[in-house]
């Protein structure tokens, strides 16, 4: 095994992974929420109503993703991406002619369906593939994009509906979504770098050695799993203890994190901040979100992942705590977003590194899809459990405080989860 002096194909994937994650971000919540208060007005809908379609199309990615990560896994992510990309953005478009709630829930459910069950494990699994040494800048650089998405398209939507209308919005958003990532995905997108010689991090295979064999001569090259990369089966996964507390911060990160995207636009907007602040407000906390997505990946190469994901889940919880002091304030309010945003950055990527740490790269997919259906019901569950709240209370100030409490909560279990053993069957061959 050597270096290789040639640029890294791998970064190129990481090219392609960002701009997926600019994708991903055309069904966040806080896009939803910036529609939300014109189609109320519209329709007379309430803002529980309108949650909705983020619970089911967050439902529905949940109950897809174990599929879709063993698929990755064994088939890659090419093709299946490009289609849940046009898909995506063809829902997106159509919801110009919306007229009744449930084609809301149709057709951003859908592409939120996608955006959460398929192509957030395109990039964990497509970025694990390609790096092991250089693993947490890539997936920094790569977790850049949802950020860089949830930073531009606000202010591009809040702007389109003031010029053009919500509706025709719509359309603009997703063809935006459309140009910006199903052609790169189609042309660019590569499954693995032993598909193409090499090793990850962009090493030369001279020859086989225990920490990647490879059988040549085949139509696609077969990785064959040793103590460092090993192979999980399902069954073994599930009794494992590592998966279930991986699991319940997982699900807690998602159930609390879904919900403040959503509701911190209009609770800024309840606290008498115009639009176009808040609006700011939501970019800058992405924009910062992208520096801290970069620091925590470069850091999560020198400090152990597990420390370091305890850390951002307690000073996430602790730094939520303060925006019933700070909301009054246009001053303290700017302040809470840069330090939210750049702690809140590191989330993600560190979610990702730490199940490919602890199950190794050759079964990503197949580990971060199975816990699909439990986290993404709890990022269905969130926004509705806060919107019901407000309805019922006129308040975000309970479900805001659970929130952060619940991210206290998280640091510490993730402090006392430990790797699992191997499995006892490590080698594909028998």
């Amino acid at each position: 095994m050597k270096g290789n002096n040639k640029p890294f194909y791998g970064w190129v994937v990481v090219g392609v992974t960002f701009l997926i994650g600019l994708t991903q971000a055309g069904v966040f919540q806080n896009i939803l929420s910036i529609f939300m208060k014109p189609m109320i007005h519209e329709f007379g809908w309430n803002r529980s109503m309108v949650t909705g379609a983020i619970s089911i199309g967050s439902l529905l990615g949940g109950f897809s993703s174990p599929f879709m990560g063993s698929y990755l896994d064994k088939h890659g992510p090419r093709m299946i991406a490009f289609w849940g990309i046009l898909i995506l953005s063809g829902g997106l478009a159509t919801l110009t002619a919306l007229s009744h709630i449930w084609q809301l829930y149709i057709f951003f459910g859908i592409g939120r369906m996608i955006s959460t069950g398929l192509l957030g494990l395109v990039i964990a699994v497509s970025v694990s593939n390609w790096f092991e040494e250089k693993r947490g800048r890539a997936m920094g650089i790569a977790q850049l994009g949802p950020r860089a998405g949830t930073a531009v398209f606000p202010p591009l939507v809040q702007g389109m509906i003031l010029w053009f209308g919500w509706r025709y919005a719509w359309t603009g958003l997703g063809v935006i979504v459309f140009l910006l990532s199903a052609v790169p995905t189609l042309l660019f997108l590569k499954r693995r770098p032993e598909d193409m010689g090499m090793l990850p991090d962009g090493k030369v295979l001279e020859k086989p050695d225990s920490k990647s064999k490879i059988i040549t001569g085949l139509e696609e090259p077969v990785i064959i799993a040793d103590e460092t990369n090993p192979v999980w089966e399902r069954k073994q996964v599930f009794r494992t203890r590592a998966f279930w507390s991986l699991l319940v911060v997982h699900s807690i990160a998602f159930f609390a994190g879904g919900s403040i995207n959503f509701h911190l636009y209009p609770f800024l907007t309840d606290h008498n901040h115009s639009t176009g602040f808040s609006v700011a407000i939501i970019s800058v906390i992405a924009v910062c979100g992208a520096m801290g997505s970069l620091l925590m990946g470069f850091l999560a190469e020198r400090i152990p992942v597990k420390r370091l994901l305890s850390f951002v889940l307690i000073g996430l919880g602790s730094v939520f705590l303060t925006i019933f002091f700070a909301v009054e304030s246009k001053i303290l309010v700017l302040g809470f977003s840069i330090i939210f945003g750049v702690i809140r950055g590191g989330i993600l990527p560190l979610l990702i590194l730490i199940w490919v740490e602890f199950y190794g790269r050759e079964s990503s997919g197949t580990v971060i899809g199975l816990g699909g259906p439990f986290r993404l019901t709890a990022n269905a569950l969130g926004p509705v459990f806060a919107a019901v709240a407000f309805d019922f209370l006129g308040s975000y100030q309970i479900p805001f405080i659970l929130f952060a409490l619940l991210f206290i909560t998280a640091g510490i279990i993730m402090l006392s989860a430990q790797k699992p053993a191997l499995p006892l069957k490590i080698n594909k061959s028998g």
